[in-house]
């Protein structure tokens, strides 16, 4: 319950007492230390300097019916949420293939470590800290997703399926990092205190959460790219098909690079380019379907076309995507600019999306 306390002073110094209860609760005595904490809408958060934050734990119970899919679910889950230490209890003992399934989920995720086992229980610890830069986090995942993007379309276009092999393997890491964000990201929302408000509004963890989500599903239409890739590259495709879908791969990539560099910079002007630009792109990718459907039959097989297709698909996927990252961006910036934060914006030539022209399969020279 609320209280509401007149400011008093005494010579130059405003002060206004503190609810005897809540010092009660606290166990505060005169002496004591608390801590002042501005949040984000100018308010104080009083809170005691003497209290540590415990281990959060969570208890996970093991049937003898318990799924191996289930179980790691459980635990997934749990540490996700924010859990510093996960207990797993069986009914009667945990058996050895649930033990091999528990080590396998725990080395899958950043700074799980099993610290306890007996026959019917096992402790699960995690020894990360607290605190995360997300931007930083955000531009990690980035970079990885647009490593794998750069090299897929550059297989295109030199058919080169050997570089494409190893992408997949990067995905790992991509869910690796997006766990470990969403661990922190929720266990805020979650177990929310005076610290984590100042360094992280709730409002930032929504945006980063919904941001986490797009970009995993930009990860993973880029997978799905590769795969067309490589059951491309292994027909022999004339230059007249290659190149523009090379074009139009260029085109969408950039505009997923510009609208996370928009989101990171809280760049509006450059939101609105890819926003804007969106259509004219949708555009390229219903030509260059179209240019498929009306190739000559006998110059492109009906495999081709459905890898052409897949990837033409995951293409207007990711663009659409770019265009949600861009709207948050704005969103994001406008949000900054009304809490007084001067964000600055340059205005840059319109480069994002061009028209592409589609020659005619049968216009093909030697």
């Amino acid at each position: 319950m609320s209280e509401t306390r007149k400011l008093q002073r005494i010579g130059s110094t405003l002060y206004v007492s503190i609810p005897k209860s809540w010092t009660n609760i606290m166990k505060l005595k005169k002496g004591d230390k608390v801590e002042l904490i501005p949040q984000p809408d100018d308010s104080l958060c009083i809170c005691s300097a003497n209290i540590k934050e415990r281990p959060r734990e969570i208890i996970l119970r093991i049937k003898d019916k318990t799924s191996m899919h289930s179980l790691k679910r459980e635990i997934v889950a749990a540490y996700v949420d924010g859990f510093d230490i996960i207990k797993l209890k069986a009914e009667e003992r945990i058996a050895e293939e649930q033990q091999e399934n528990i080590r396998e989920t725990v080395n899958h995720l950043f700074g799980l470590e099993i610290i306890e086992i007996s026959g019917d229980a096992m402790t699960i610890q995690c020894l990360l800290k607290r605190t995360l830069e997300i931007n930083k986090t955000i531009q990690r995942i980035y970079n990885v997703i647009s490593s794998m993007f750069e090299e897929t379309v550059f297989s295109l276009r030199e058919k080169k399926p050997n570089l494409i092999p190893g992408l997949s393997r990067r995905m790992q890491d991509i869910r690796r990092l997006s766990l470990v964000t969403n661990r922190l990201l929720r266990s805020l929302l979650l177990f929310p205190t005076p610290e984590n408000h100042v360094r992280l509004s709730l409002i930032d963890c929504v945006d980063y959460l919904q941001i986490l989500h797009i970009i995993s599903e930009i990860a993973c239409n880029v997978n799905k790219i590769s795969e067309s890739v490589i059951a491309l590259n292994k027909q022999d495709l004339p230059k007249q098909i290659l190149e523009p879908l090379y074009q139009v791969s260029v085109t969408i990539k950039r505009s997923f690079n510009n609208s996370v560099q928009a989101l990171l910079s809280k760049d509006i002007y450059l939101a609105n380019q890819i926003l804007d630009n969106m259509p004219a792109s949708d555009l390229n990718l219903e030509e260059l379907w179209k240019f498929f459907r009306e190739a000559d039959k006998s110059k492109i097989s009906s495999l081709v076309l459905s890898h052409a297709y897949l990837l033409i698909d995951c293409l207007k996927r990711i663009n659409h995507h770019s265009a949600e990252i861009a709207e948050i961006a704005i969103d994001r910036a406008e949000a900054a600019n009304a809490n007084g934060q001067n964000i600055e914006t340059k205005n840059v030539p319109n480069q994002l999306c061009g028209q592409i022209s589609f020659a005619k399969i049968s216009d093909r020279s030697a």
